[in-house]
């Protein structure tokens, strides 16, 4: 068997020879998401359905996801049926000018709620709220928005929603395993010395939580130690771990 120092040196150049080829553009999730995306009622004469929905797919980023229409986060069941990963539940709604925010006069306001759902251990992450600022509006926009929503909203909204990357980023699968470290292929989302798990098979059927801690992160790929009891496999899933639950006071 290869010795550490030796293990290190080979992974640390793959990962040289492939982060720029990944940084070119952020790579995909290794992992289907079934989306359900709504545009509240208040916003609609302002986001077309169709646009939101293809702009929180793009956001989500996964290599296979499955769009639809809905009004609230898919159980477990439904998102397994769908053969997804994860379901994510995405809303658009109209954010009212309130007194002492700085807000343009010439621009329109929005929020964007994001939930996840892990289909597989039925966790759901608590909702994520993500201000939206439109781009500058012209008189006739300060009308009815819909016949110039993409002018209006679509590269505003990318450009907020890339400063607040999703939860979900932080995703990724076992491709090779030498020793207690462990090479994964990830969408990006992780940081030296995160706190990860692995929490699931290669065929999404759960199994206890092996705890690893990153090494090391280049391009789409993160090597990470097995820190926790239990043997990873090729082709498991792994996820950033929760944070711990805040110390009771006393």
């Amino acid at each position: 068997m290869r010795s550490l120092p030796t293990l290190l040196a080979a992974l640390v150049a793959t990962l040289s020879v492939t982060a720029p080829a990944a940084a070119a553009s952020r790579p995909k999730l290794p992992v289907s998401v079934l989306i359900v995306t709504d545009v509240v009622e208040d916003a609609q004469q302002t986001m077309p359905a169709a646009l939101w929905r293809r702009i929180v797919v793009d956001y989500v980023g996964a290599r296979s996801s499955t769009a639809e229409d809905g009004t609230a986060l898919p159980e477990s069941d439904r998102c397994r049926a769908a053969h997804a990963l994860y379901a994510v539940f995405a809303s658009f709604e109209r954010a009212p000018r309130l007194p002492g925010l700085a807000q343009e006069p010439d621009r329109a306001y929005a929020l964007a709620r994001f939930t996840v759902r892990n289909c597989v251990t039925g966790l759901v992450s608590p909702a994520k709220t993500v201000r939206l600022q439109s781009d500058p509006l012209s008189d006739a926009d300060r009308g009815d928005f819909e016949p110039n929503a993409e002018r209006t909203w679509d590269r505003s909204v990318r450009a907020d929603l890339a400063r607040d990357p999703l939860l979900l980023a932080a995703v990724a699968r076992v491709v090779s395993i030498d020793g207690g470290v462990v090479l994964l292929e990830s969408g990006g989302g992780f940081s030296i010395s995160q706190v990860l798990r692995d929490f699931a098979d290669g065929d999404a059927h759960t199994h206890a939580p092996i705890e690893l801690v990153v090494l090391d992160v280049g391009g789409k790929y993160v090597r990470a130690s097995v820190t926790g009891a239990g043997t990873p496999r090729v082709g498991d899933y792994v996820e950033a771990a929760p944070p711990a639950p805040a110390p009771a006071k006393k």
